[in-house]
């Protein structure tokens, strides 16, 4: 990429991970006479980064670069026939007119629309809109499913609110961190750097995983604990909390309820048990008990390896448990901290993308919650419905597959490969009448099963806000136009909603007139706010809510501090809440058939279901394929010797891999990580393995615990090609007993 004109430097933000990172692009004309970035650097004013970058964000100029963009709508005239290029008018007509008859012949729970923590926030706001309002079906679902719910019902059922009570200022304050379920060294680069800073400082790290990391490898006290444990250790912590003084009384009699319940319950955590149940030393679980006890500051930082399990609320709730007996919540340096994985999956979640939810943090099963919405969208009373609200991504597809969802509109994600199970959704594809899918790119597992494909554009293409995991709101910058008939997701929403009768409720000229009716939905109980905030306040500057006033101040690092200083949690008594969540398995553990536990998880510089990271050569390089982790003692034993090529299977499907033996991983288990899929062969992905049971209250799939069988293929297979998954070219493999 060369420039044949001076360049301009354009403030935006990254759309990876949830840390929202600033970038600057620097933009020149191509050689095409376009507007295009021919460089990425950090941010040094932006709050999340401070001009740091990880390999993902400072290679965004070679995938902005990257061809297979798509420049007009694929239409299939028939199943099985080849889709072929339409007008994007055309498309959005048929569109409109399919959904419409859908809906028309078999009412609006037969459409469900899945979305994404990767849409700008007013691409978020419109989708709920569209489905909730107007069409008025409640089957509205988001891959933040797969990876936050948990976190988001945790927080909920403890604190009153989704969210992170307090922000990234927290790393800087902090004597001890938690680490817990989370590879921060690898899916959260930046926000490590800025923990190891405190850590070099004399702070002190506990990181908790099943796998030693290389989060793991920078910790004072790393525990190697049994998958799926996580529960028993929590609560022995906090058992040795209470029995060592180390509590603090005068908060949890000010400021919560509920620990009545608590040393009764934590009687069954001594040391000697939980050590038993987790497989962990009992001295290393009284120091990691003495570190966060004698802290005079602490926090906590979780996220996948909590979430994705079958009790991963209760899991939340008993992190913030700790927080509140040691009163370690709400002040500088100290606080439970969820660490999100999308770019907007923050805004997602308050713009209520998932099941009930509602903008604002309300919820349809809350009356006066689907009042004021109604009024926010000038509906008629009782438009909104409580009834008919889903059970999560996993429900959804399989609802699909038996017939009851009849039409299925994507958004900006690739369920085909990202789902646990992932043969649900294929199935629930082959079976919908009309599948929608909405993409940047033409190649992804899951636009082969479409039935038309709308060309999306990227975030560098247009404006919109996206919300990082601390709250933080970032305006994206237009730096180049979208290629061909390519559109913004929020204008193609308004599109097709505007083609299927709803006008007067779509008709924005701009992502800013959207943006203004979301600020109007500011909510005084959870302290949601955004009426402070605005597109031109944003050109110059991020803003973190609560945000109540223009001229306030742009960072609110803590949150539940009333006016006066004081602490109030929204829930009905103004306190938080102790849950007292006992130890449970994993929904599916080691049996004859089936004796090694499958973790799965991401690599440093690949990113999901690579339709991003996957076309960047240089991050190519660095995390070239696949792999399955099995340790040294089991490779012995099965015969399996570095690069081998290892079947694993379970009762659902079965992924063959090549083998890096390595005591990473603990003896009986293994660990692969997600990324690669069809586009790159044949059984290579690990979905087609892992467990579709959820939790009872998230609805999150328990991707990191599943039985499975490690096999050495005695003969090398054929080598699959890399497969031109375009919807004119691919057609799913072949159906068998262990799916595709």
């Amino acid at each position: 990429m060369t420039s044949t004109t001076s360049t301009s430097q354009v403030r935006t933000v990254c759309a990876y991970c949830g840390v929202g990172c600033g970038i600057l692009l620097d933009v020149g004309m191509g050689p095409d006479g376009r507007r295009t970035v021919l460089k990425a650097s950090g941010d040094k004013a932006h709050p999340a980064n401070a001009g740091r970058l990880c390999t993902k964000g400072a290679t965004t100029a070679e995938m902005l670069a990257a061809p297979g963009r798509l420049t007009t709508a694929l239409v299939r005239g028939e199943r099985g026939e080849e889709p072929g290029p339409a007008p994007m008018a055309d498309a959005v007509a048929r569109t409109a007119g399919r959904l419409r008859a859908i809906i028309d012949e078999h009412g609006p729970d037969a459409l469900a629309f899945y979305v994404s923590g990767q849409m700008s926030l007013e691409a978020q706001y419109l989708a709920n809109k569209l489905a909730k309002g107007f069409v008025g079906t409640n089957q509205i679902e988001s891959n933040s499913r797969l990876c936050m719910a948990s976190a988001g019902a945790g927080y909920k059922l403890s604190l009153g609110a989704d969210g992170p009570p307090g922000s990234y200022e927290d790393f800087d304050r902090a004597d001890v961190f938690l680490v817990i379920g989370s590879n921060m060294a690898d899916c959260h680069p930046i926000l490590f750097l800025r923990m190891m800073e405190r850590v070099k400082a004399g702070a002190k790290l506990i990181v908790v995983d099943p796998r030693r990391t290389a989060t793991a490898a920078k910790a004072d006290l790393f525990l190697q604990i049994e998958p799926g444990t996580d529960l028993a250790l929590l609560n022995g912590l906090l058992r040795l909390l209470v029995d060592n003084g180390q509590t603090d009384p005068g908060f949890i009699a000010e400021h919560t309820e509920g620990w009545e319940a608590m040393p009764g319950f934590l009687a069954d955590y001594a040391p000697a048990a939980v050590a038993e149940i987790t497989g962990l030393a009992e001295d290393d679980i009284r120091e990691a008990a003495r570190l966060i006890g004698g802290a005079g500051e602490w926090m906590s930082c979780w996220t996948m390896g909590l979430n994705q399990s079958t009790h991963g609320t209760w899991n939340t709730n008993a992190l913030v448990n700790l927080h509140l007996a040691t009163g370690a919540i709400c002040r500088p340096g100290s606080g439970p901290f969820s660490l999100t994985g999308q770019p907007n999956a923050m805004g997602g979640r308050e713009m209520g993308y998932m099941g009930p939810g509602l903008p604002g943090q309300r919820s349809v099963l809350v009356e006066a919650e689907r009042t004021f919405v109604e009024e926010l969208w000038e509906l008629p009373p009782g438009t909104l419905r409580a009834d008919g609200v889903g059970r999560g991504t996993v429900e959804m597809f399989q609802k699909m597959a038996d017939g009851e969802i009849k039409a299925c509109w994507i958004i900006c994600t690739n369920p085909v490969a990202s789902v646990a199970n992932r043969r649900t959704v294929i199935e629930g594809l082959e079976a919908a009448e009309f599948v929608v899918t909405q993409d940047v790119f033409g190649e992804t597992e899951t636009n082969a099963y479409a039935d038309v494909v709308l060309p999306g554009a990227m975030w560098t293409e247009g404006e919109g806000v996206f919300v990082n995991s601390e709250r933080g709101l970032t305006l994206t910058r237009p730096v180049a136009d979208p290629p061909g008939e390519a559109m913004a997701d929020w204008r193609i929403i308004a599109a097709v909603a505007c083609a299927m009768g709803y006008e007067k409720g779509f008709s924005y000229d701009s992502a800013e007139d959207v943006f203004e009716e979301i600020r109007r939905a500011w909510n005084p109980v959870t302290g949601w706010d955004l009426r402070g905030v605005t597109f031109e306040r944003l050109r110059a500057t991020p803003v973190q809510w609560p945000a109540a006033e223009v001229d306030g101040p742009a960072r609110n690092p803590i949150r539940y501090v009333d006016q006066d200083g004081g602490l109030r949690f929204p829930t009905a008594s103004g306190r938080a809440a102790f849950h007292a969540r006992p130890h449970l398995p994993a929904a599916e553990m080691p049996d004859d058939d089936y004796p090694f536990l499958l973790n799965t998880g991401r690599v440093q510089h690949q990113w999901h279901t690579l339709t991003k990271t996957g076309k960047v050569a240089k991050l190519n390089k660095l995390n070239p394929g696949p792999f399955v982790e099995v340790h040294p003692r089991d490779a012995r034993e099965l015969g399996i010797t570095d690069g081998d090529r290892v079947e694993v299977a379970s009762r659902r499907g079965r992924a063959v891999l090549p083998a890096v033996v390595t005591e990473r991983v603990r003896p009986g288990g293994a660990f692969a990580p997600f990324h690669w899929n069809d586009l790159f062969g044949e059984y290579l992905s690990v979905n087609a393995v892992t467990s579709d049971a959820v939790d009872p209250i998230s609805f999150q799939p328990e991707f990191k615990v599943c039985a499975v069988s490690l096999t050495r293929v005695a003969a090398p297979l054929p080598e699959a090609p890399v497969r031109a998954l375009t919807p004119t070219a691919v057609t799913p493999g072949p159906a068998g007993p262990f799916g595709l």
